[in-house]
Order: C-alpha cells, then structure tokens, then sequence
C-alpha cells in the first residue's frame, strides 16, 4: 500500500480526496473521540477560546521560549453570544510552564493594526533573534465593523518580538501588517465567484513551515477550486470507484473544497509569496478543508484538515472531525488515511463536542470544546480547549488509531529556544 508517487512542488499535479473515499467512512473505537463531561474545566473566564495552535519553528516543531510554552487562539469576550464570536474574533495568546495550566496574555496585535474587520485562523513561527512571525486570515473588509454577511478572505503577515522574564510573556512590534495573498478566480476561487454556491467560500487558515525536501518555505491553507460555483462537473477523478448504484446528486458539483499551497520567493522578508496549484482538491467531496497543516513522520508526509458534518457535498457523510492523508513528498499522490481520511471524529450522541483538531509532530491532537449536550436535555458552550488526544500512524498501512487521552488542553513543546 505504499505511496510512492512523487512531484516537484511546482509541479500541477493535485490529489484528490474522491467520493468513494468518503463513502468508506465509518465511526468506530479506532476513530471516535472520546465522550467530554458537561462539567468540563475553563482555561479562562474572561474570553472565548476556539483555533488554537502552538508557537513553533519553521520546521513545524512546538517550541518553548526560556521556559514557556506560548499558543495562540481565536478569542472574543466571554460576554458576547458563543455563536457571535466569529464576528469579534482576534488572536490571544496563552504562556504556560507546564503546558495545561494556561495564563492569558491578551490580544497578539495592537488595536486597529490588523486588516480586516476580525482575525481568523493561522500560524505563528519564530526565527533568529527572538523575531516572531505571525499569519493570520483578514476576514471581512478593513472598514467593516461587525457584519457576518461580509465574507472576504485574504492571508495576511504580521512581525514582533518575543520577550520574557520569570512573570511570563509578552510581544512587542506587530504594528505593520501586509496582505501576502488574495484568491486569483482561476487556482482558487474568490468571493464574488462563490456568491451563488450553498456555502462560504474559503481563502484562509495560513500555516507556514520549511519543507525538509527542499528546504523552501511554504504556506497551506483553505481554499476552494476557482471558478463560478456550479460550474464544476464531477468527472472520474472526483468520483472514484463508487459501489454500483451510487448516483452523485447534482448540487456536489457546488463542492469545492481544497487544500492551498503558496510559497516563499527566494530572499523574501516573508512579505512576498506566489501562489501554488492546490496539494489536494475534495470537489464534489467536501466545501471545506479547513486549518490545513502537515506533520512529517518518518519520512512521510502527513496531511492534515478539520471538516463538518454540513460541508459534505449531498450524498455523502462524515462527522465533525479531523481528516488525514499521507504522501510521499509535499506534492505527492496523497492517499486518504483509514482508507477514507477519517481520523478522529466527534461520537454520534454529541456531534457538536469539539472541533479545530491540530496534530503536532509527537502526534498530540489538541482541539476546542464547542457543544456538549447535558443530561438535562440542553448543551453547556465550551471556547475552552478539549483533552489532548494521541494518535499512532502506520504510514504502509494508511492507518491511524486513537491510543490516549491525556489532560484538557495539554500542549507541550518539542523543544526551546533559544
């Protein structure tokens, strides 16, 4: 079962995530998260916590900062509705010296420094001499106030310092941002393309790292394929090798999720980035490939993207989870893991648990807690983060299993800088 299929990064190829893929996924006690208690703790009473991910190198390693471990989450006030922190969402950052019990440090970036009207999802990478590079999605117009209609994506840069003492963390710096990429309408596609289709759009969720291959820097993200929405068609390639009889429902062709590449022009001050065909396209699969990342493990490429259970183009199922597919290189035949990408997904009696997985290289998952549902019949919100879970792969078998639970929002570095 060996994936062997290699390609230059620059190469056009782009894997496919297909329907009979996805029809092969099937919760089981390999794959299902484990239950979370209504009386789950809070990492903070002062704001909502969902995205999160770790500080690390460019060589996707966690890292800690003389003795801190530092993450970075999507946070709104606690005070506001759980399901309006979208509209308000900024980065914050949390320090910790045992990597569970988390002290909040605040907003990432001076007020009105950023673009857009709210900061989505990203990653955050430090380099020589304490410098700290920030990504992030600038969701919304940049004079748009608080408006769930407005849906522009584009990614975004921003770079401070990093200091510390034995009171813990804090940055400086950030103050000037730069938008490093912006859908094309051809590779990926744009707001205006997707107006007609079901769902939002999707151009964001940067995650930058040094491919070992090469050594060239790139960034993953969310996109969709460009193109009108519903001018796509599911051809073979999309489809797969379904059972006989499965009939692919017309409105799949909305579907069009993928996961992005751009990379780094050489000499670059990380301002300046070209955009890539996609690694690999879900179309008429699945509408969003969302916080995309990659794990290399012995050798392997691990690819990885969280999904919900609406995204699924109709005719198709899978819970609200984690999904994997493991390649040769960067650009390579990735195939799906388990045979259909499920790697971890919500149980069926609380869809809605946790969400947001992010898989670090020792093959720690952490995620938020969203909604859990109460014996009374009703859902207790979470904006904390859920247990850690641990995961072992089998990259010649294209298998992953669930192996631990560890403690809620256990993150831990790989190693310190400097």
């Amino acid at each position: 079962m060996e994936t062997k299929a290699v390609f230059h990064p620059g190469s056009t190829y782009v894997a496919n995530w297909t329907r009979a893929d996805a029809l092969k996924i099937a919760p089981d006690d390999s794959n299902t998260k484990p239950r979370i208690p209504e009386d789950f703790p809070l990492m903070t009473e002062e704001v909502w916590v969902w995205d999160t991910w770790p500080l690390t190198d460019l060589d996707m390693e966690p890292v800690a900062y003389e003795g801190w471990n530092i993450i970075f989450s999507l946070v709104a006030p606690r005070d506001i509705f759980f399901g309006d922190r979208h509209w308000q969402a900024r980065i914050g950052y949390f320090y910790s010296q045992d990597a569970q019990s988390w002290t909040y440090g605040g907003e990432l970036f001076p007020a009105d420094s950023s673009f857009g009207s709210r900061e989505w999802a990203g990653s955050t990478v430090i380099t020589e001499d304490d410098d700290v590079h920030a990504f992030y999605t600038a969701s919304g117009r940049d004079d748009g106030g608080i408006d769930p209609t407005d849906a522009l994506q584009r990614l975004a840069h921003a770079e401070g310092r990093i200091h510390a003492d034995d009171d813990g963390v804090w940055f400086t710096g950030f103050e000037d941002h730069t938008i490093i990429a912006e859908a094309d309408g051809r590779l990926y596609q744009t707001l205006e393309q997707s107006e007609s289709g079901p769902i939002i759009y999707a151009f964001r969720d940067p995650f930058v790292f040094r491919d070992p291959t090469d050594r060239q820097i790139y960034a993953l993200f969310e996109g969709n394929n460009g193109g009108v929405a519903g001018s796509h068609r599911c051809d073979r390639k999309e489809i797969g090798r379904v059972p006989p009889g499965h009939v692919v429902p017309d409105d799949a062709r909305y579907y069009t999720g993928n996961i992005g590449l751009l990379r780094l022009n050489r000499g670059s001050d990380f301002t300046s980035w070209r955009l890539m065909p996609p690694l690999l396209s879900a179309e008429c699969v699945n509408q969003q490939t969302e916080r995309p990342h990659l794990v290399v493990h012995e050798g392997r490429y691990y690819l990885w993207t969280i999904s919900h259970e609406f995204t699924f183009a109709p005719g198709l199922w899978g819970p609200d989870g984690l999904y994997g597919f493991v390649g040769a290189g960067l650009r390579s035949d990735y195939k799906p893991l388990n045979g259909s990408a499920l790697v971890l997904g919500n149980p069926q009696d609380a869809p809605l648990q946790n969400y947001s997985d992010y898989v670090m290289p020792n093959l720690l998952v952490e995620s938020f807690i969203d909604t859990v549902p109460t014996a009374d019949g009703g859902v207790r919100y979470g904006g904390t983060l859920a247990p850690t879970l641990e995961i072992e792969l089998d990259g010649a078998a294209r298998t992953s299993e669930l192996v631990a639970e560890l403690p809620y929002g256990y993150i831990p570095a790989n190693r310190s800088v400097p």
